[in-house]
């Protein structure tokens, strides 16, 4: 019996992570004392205390300050990550009669996190948003089977291992996970949303919004060389990353090219809502975006927008059985293609919106995953002997 608390691990700042906020509000609906744990690559303070105020309540945010770049490379973020760990396990030892459950999302927390409750027997819920193996470049094939065998480990020792989609399933296969969920990163509705955005320019132009990583592989440089050739078109973009100077630098050549920077989740989809066509569009020969389940894909269905993907990437069959957007190939070519697709089909955007939102409604809402959630807490709660007060 007492005081639910739980401890969320991240290595990123959360300011903001849709995945762990979510998760936080949906806990502190359930009464718990919510820490997070995250990683400050932009600062070089070693430990920042603040607090995250949600719809729910308010959670404590400790951010681990380890100057490191977004997408630099498992060399040039190596010691960077092992000081992080060891930043991870020092704070749990020391505050570790201040939680019950650890949550940690994805393997980069997962480790420190295994350690940490097998050493004073706390519950563990490992997060998996992205298989390491499949979604870093290392060095060797023994590294490689040397890194998945302690993924594996983490998933063993785990009270509850959450997937965000079925797929996930093949990649975990070997593993021997006590319970799996899956849980969607699926957004909460937009009529929760507050903010709007006004967007300048001509509306008779196609909008493109991308907000997020702003990393190589998501064809952003080919995106905009495709929006200063056609007049047709305009890109909103915002986020953080390794392409931030030169996206920087293209919206001052091009007036329809339109820089927001580091966006508040509740700002990027109301400029989401503003615009007319989103994109979730990663490469195919990464052996994880077989798997992919972008925020954006689901972005996209409760906004009720048309989306642009790669073929053979996370959930490119959903959008041809719908008809809520278009696959192309990944390359310049296949991009501009895709443009000129969805300009043909302007008169059914409408009709490819309210498909979306069917499906988001019917098989992808927050209120359906926040159920699953609360079914995983419940069962944690009953292992760990903790019910409140």
């Amino acid at each position: 019996m007492g005081t639910k608390r739980v401890v969320l691990l991240r290595s990123n700042p959360v300011s903001p992570d849709p995945p762990v906020e979510k998760v936080a509000n949906t806990l502190l609906a359930r009464g718990y004392e919510v820490t997070i744990l995250g990683w400050d690559r932009g600062s070089d303070e070693k430990e920042m205390i603040g607090s995250l105020p949600m719809q729910n309540g308010e959670a404590k945010i400790v951010r681990f300050g380890i100057p490191a770049v977004f997408g630099g490379g498992l060399k040039k973020t190596l010691k960077p990550l092992a000081v992080f760990q060891h930043r991870l396990f020092r704070w749990l030892t020391k505050h570790r009669s201040e939680y019950d459950i650890i949550h940690a999302f994805d393997f980069d927390t997962g480790l420190a996190a295994k350690s940490i409750a097998e050493r004073y027997g706390k519950k563990l819920v490992y997060h998996i948003l992205d298989f390491y193996v499949a979604s870093h470049t290392l060095p060797s094939a023994k590294l490689r089977e040397y890194v998945k065998r302690a993924e594996f480990s983490v998933i063993n020792q785990a009270d509850c291992t959450i997937i965000c989609t079925e797929k996930r399933y093949e990649q975990i296969q070997g593993s021997c996970p006590r319970q799996v969920e899956v849980i969607h990163n699926t957004p909460k509705p937009m009529d929760e949303v507050v903010e709007s955005v006004a967007l300048d320019g001509s509306a008779d132009r196609c909008r493109i919004v991308y907000v997020g990583i702003l990393s190589e592989a998501r064809l952003l440089r080919e995106m905009m060389e495709a929006v200063q050739q056609d007049e047709r078109l305009e890109l909103h973009i915002g986020g953080f990353g390794v392409l931030e100077n030169e996206i920087k630098e293209a919206a001052k050549n091009c007036a329809r090219i339109v820089f927001y920077g580091k966006l508040p989740y509740a700002k990027t989809l109301a400029l989401e809502q503003a615009c007319d066509v989103m994109t979730a569009i990663y490469d195919p020969k990464v052996p994880n975006h077989r798997y992919a389940a972008p925020n954006k894909f689901y972005e996209s269905l409760m906004l009720g927008k048309p989306i642009i993907m790669a073929r053979n990437t996370g959930f490119d069959e959903i959008i041809t059985d719908n008809n809520i957007g278009c696959l192309i190939d990944f390359n310049t070519e296949g991009l501009k293609a895709g443009f000129d697709e969805l300009l043909a089909k302007k008169k059914y955007w409408p009709e490819m919106g309210q498909k979306s939102r069917a499906l988001y409604d019917n098989f992808y809402s927050w209120s359906i995953m926040e159920e699953r959630l609360n079914a995983v807490y419940e069962q944690m709660e009953e292992l760990a002997d903790i019910t409140g007060v």
